[in-house]
């Protein structure tokens, strides 16, 4: 089997999984005491199927994600209005996650967008997961979270909920075949163990031959192959007290980067004399004590997590001629501590939240490339230059945050929040170069830097009831993204890049009573952005640096609503649209952009979903996503430009008992666009084609 090399350190998990699942129900049997984790519960969101509209607020179930065909972090794009994602297919590694305009850069930036998964953050963006397993709740907020959360957040948060146990053991078994040789296990169980203790646990195990044909090997060019686990177990270690140990797993061991050559008639095609290859792994461990009190609670959470890609083989030609390949490895540690102080829930009087947080990560590369230099009158035929590039980039940040929630009579409330912080980095990198005649080559200097700063960030917010089914809203914040450093330069002028500062105002309306077959919200935004952190190659060389342009101004809307319009019927819609354009700002050339439209920033996004419920378990869903123009260069080049495109996705299916059954069609009009282009190498990351499956599953 190809997934045998990479099943053996996850046996652990799997056989947890299935034996606790097991054991838990033998002592359901023999001890039927209710087990109370309501303090780790999640609280379920009232209105239309269960999930309530909300201003810059999206929230999705495990249902959702099937019918828009979301089966990994990173094909959420358009899962709320302006979120953007772009990737090569690289299990997150240099992956762009925009939201509203604001967005990391490929390799060295913070994130904008943060990722917390049962209250614990995530560290860079190619180190976010890329398994969704046992998904109670997908949330996406947009705007900056910095007041709100101890990990920053300037430009929004995606708070994901995983399944806790209740009184009852609950399992779910699904298996999924489909094109490309496609085959998915995933199966979570929970439940009580003793009156004190529960469980939850899931696995998930997936391979697929890859889309793109390799013609010079004779082979698809991007299979891949990945398993993932997932344990929790909850202690009511006393009556106000409760502590939960969390542990994810997860492993990669994927073919080529999904890359063709722009110049391709086929995007699918690729002749190139070496495979490439990726392979990924995750580990993470959490703990976490929640006490109650009569005034609120405190919450304490502690995070380790460790990812290592090793290696990242790349041909940079995509050709049978062996010019240019890298070679890339990484790793990176982030270690986190939070302390969380809140009130005790309730909507009619003073809500507030307030905590400390530290985080420390460093990120290590080796990263190595070679290739062919053309001839010329000082460049011998087949002369071959390699470039080695070994860094260290440290950041440090320790934080504190508030917010009050204010009523101002029975209809209005105010929001305010603050949150201060200390970032501090450091880098340590050397270059050494040499070329295939032993010809002396001019070395980098060692490079060594730290720098430190203090921000602040506020925000402010009112919120009005018209009436039950009409509210009105507006916010303001001040929130920055840090300073840092890029690892690929040894120009100290070059490496270092400022922080990142962004006012941004929103205002909106949402309409529906609760409850209701009906609801929605429109919302205007405007992000004024100083010293915007963007990504780009150095002229004349090999390196990456991020640069500070000088103000980007991103504007937009956004519109949702559900809708069940009779019984068994319903339909959900999300649309939004930005405008993200470069104010004050020269590209590599010193030529000035202003105007140009920032890259890997989306125009627009578009989803909906309809689901018609016929009765005597049958069902049907169909979906539709759209995501509008991007560019992926400074200048707008039409080349390297990705034009609007949408996808329709659908499912039938049969339920009966506990079983059901599910005949799916994804990209049903074989769409063929990019997610990604790196115009450095001519090159784009196709979208997944057309694929068909079957999918059966048992709950209990």
């Amino acid at each position: 089997m190809l997934l045998r090399p990479i099943l053996r350190p996850f046996r652990l998990v799997a056989t947890f999984a299935v034996l606790t699942g097991i054991c838990a129900g033998r002592l359901a049997a023999a001890d039927a005491k209710a087990t109370e984790m309501s303090p780790f519960k999640v609280d379920a969101e009232f209105g239309v199927d269960g999930l309530r509209i909300q201003n810059s607020t999206s929230v999705l179930n495990q249902y959702l994600l099937q019918q828009h065909g979301v089966a990994q972090l990173q094909d959420m794009a358009g899962l709320a209005p302006n979120l953007g994602t772009s990737n090569s297919d690289t299990r997150g590694f240099g992956d762009v996650i925009s939201l509203r305009g604001v967005a990391n850069s490929i390799f060295f930036s913070a994130p904008a967008v943060g990722l917390v998964i049962d209250d614990v953050p995530s560290g860079t963006v190619s180190s976010y997961p890329s398994s969704l397993l046992n998904i109670e709740t997908f949330t996406v907020k947009a705007g900056s979270q910095s007041t709100d959360y101890g990990r920053n957040a300037p430009g929004g948060v995606i708070d994901i909920k995983t399944r806790t146990p209740g009184a009852t053991h609950q399992g779910n078994v699904l298996l999924d075949y489909g094109s490309s040789k496609y085959s998915a296990l995933q199966a979570s169980f929970d439940g009580p163990l003793t009156d004190k203790i529960g469980y939850s646990a899931s696995v998930g195990l997936t391979e697929r031959e890859g889309y793109i044909e390799n013609t010079f090997r004779k082979r698809t060019a991007d299979d891949r192959r990945s398993v993932a686990g997932r344990g929790t177990l909850y202690w009511k270690a006393a009556d106000q007290l409760q502590v939960r140990f969390g542990l994810t797993m997860e492993k990669a061991s994927d073919d080529a980067t999904r890359l063709t050559s722009l110049f391709s008639r086929n995007p699918f095609e690729v002749a190139s004399d070496l495979n490439g290859e990726t392979k990924v792994e995750r580990l993470q461990l959490s703990l976490q004590a929640k006490k109650t009190f009569t005034w609120g609670s405190l919450t304490a959470t502690t995070s380790r997590q460790k990812w290592n890609l090793d290696p990242s083989v790349t041909d940079l030609d995509l050709s049978p001629l062996p010019l240019a390949f890298s070679n890339v490895k990484q790793n990176e540690k982030f270690w986190t501590q939070e302390f969380r102080f809140e009130s005790t829930p309730g909507a009619t009087h003073t809500q507030w939240r307030a905590g400390t947080f530290y985080s420390d990560s460093t990120v290590d590369g080796d990263a190595t490339r070679v290739f062919i230099v053309p001839p010329s009158a000082f460049v011998p035929p087949n002369f071959v230059q390699t470039e080695r590039s070994v860094f260290s980039v440290g950041q440090m940040n320790l934080a504190g945050y508030a917010n009050l929630d204010q009523p101002v009579g029975d209809k209005t409330v105010v929001k305010v929040g603050a949150r201060v912080e200390r970032n501090t980095s450091d880098l340590d990198r050397t270059k050494a170069s040499s070329n295939s005649f032993g010809f002396p080559a001019p070395q980098d200097p060692r490079l060594r830097g730290s720098q430190g700063h203090d921000y602040m960030s506020a925000s402010g917010a009112i919120v009005h009831s018209v009436s039950p089914s009409l509210n009105l809203q507006a916010k303001t914040s001040i929130a920055h993204k840090p300073e840092g450093y890029s690892g690929f330069t040894a120009n100290p002028l070059l490496a270092r890049f400022g922080g990142e500062q962004i006012w941004a105002t929103e205002a909106g309306v949402t309409f529906g009573r609760t409850k209701s077959r009906f609801g929605g919200s429109v919302l205007a935004f405007w992000n004024a952005i100083d010293n915007y952190q963007f990504e780009r190659t150095v002229p004349n060389s090999t390196d990456f640096v991020v640069v500070n342009a000088a103000k980007v101004t991103a504007r937009g809307f956004e519109a949702k609503f559900m809708w069940s319009p009779v019984e068994k019927v319903w339909w959900d819609f999300q649309a939004g649209y930005t405008d993200a354009v470069f104010d004050d700002h020269r590209d590599a050339s010193g030529a000035r952009v202003n105007g140009k439209r920032v890259p890997f920033i989306p125009a627009a996004t578009l989803r909906t979903g309809v689901t018609v419920d016929f009765g005597q378990g049958w069902s049907v869903n169909a979906s539709y996503a759209a995501i509008g123009k991007s560019f992926y260069d400074e200048r707008n080049t039409t080349m390297f430009a990705q034009p609007a495109y949408g996808i329709v996705n659908a499912q039938l299916r049969y339920r009966f008992d506990r079983y059901t059954v599910s005949v799916y069609g994804q990209n049903l009009f074989d769409k063929n666009y990019y997610q990604f282009i790196n115009p450095e190498i001519y090159a784009g990351s196709p979208g997944a084609p057309r694929r068909v499956g079957v999918q059966f599953s048992f709950v209990y």
